[in-house]
């Protein structure tokens, strides 16, 4: 299922197994529903998680970039892999960004693994793709939990950049140093063998009012 470049985050995408910021588990008994690209209550809290999602797409990838230039690729994946993913700080009078994930189908990490609402919107660009359609650049959900705030979530999908593929791309073709280094961290690994611009999987950010 290829992504559009239209739909692509800025800056592209790749690593698929950076570290999240904790966040409570789900609750079963959460009502999930799709909150209305056009609704302008609620457009301020949307525009906040989308530049979030962009920055850090473009964020990570240059990331991983600088560091196989500077210390080689079998390295760049004992490296980029820990590092912290965290919240940026509050602005007084602006939407919160309270925890950012990266979650997929076809998870590295176990610890990356969806919950029921994050499976939900998984399974939304799933469908959409899966039936040659154009899916929304973003989501959001709202998730109504009994005795919880509301809690606003802002999902967009990534697509398998060309730099991904000397990790998550065809593994036979994988460097033999970079494939060990994946199978000794990751020995469950299913985020191999993308084309480029494959649907990977998305990003997801919990925003909350000022």
């Amino acid at each position: 299922m290829k992504i559009t470049p239209l739909l692509l985050l800025a800056g592209g995408l790749c690593v698929g197994t950076y570290c999240q910021t904790p966040e409570p588990a789900a609750v079963p008994e959460a009502k999930l529903s799709w909150v209305d690209e056009n609704d302008p209550a609620l457009a301020e809290l949307r525009q906040a998680g989308e530049r979030t999602v962009d920055r850090i797409g473009g964020m990570m990838l240059n990331e991983v970039r600088r560091i196989v230039a500077a210390k080689g690729l079998e390295e760049a994946t004992e490296t980029v892999h820990l590092r912290s993913l965290e919240v940026p700080t509050p602005v007084p009078g602006k939407p919160r960004i309270v925890a950012i994930k990266r979650t997929s189908l076809r998870l590295r990490n176990p610890a990356n693994a969806p919950d029921a609402a994050d499976l939900a919107a998984l399974e939304y660009f799933k469908k959409e793709l899966g039936d040659g359609n154009r899916p929304p650049s973003s989501l959001m959900q709202r998730i109504e939990t009994p005795g919880h705030p509301v809690e606003y979530r802002v999902y967009k999908p990534v697509a398998a950049m060309p730099d991904c593929l000397l990790c998550h791309g065809n593994k036979d073709s994988q460097l033999p140093g970079v494939q060990q280094s994946l199978e000794r961290q990751f020995p469950e690994d299913k985020a191999v063998n993308y084309s480029e611009y494959d649907w990977r999987g998305m990003i997801r950010v919990t925003v909350a009012p000022p």
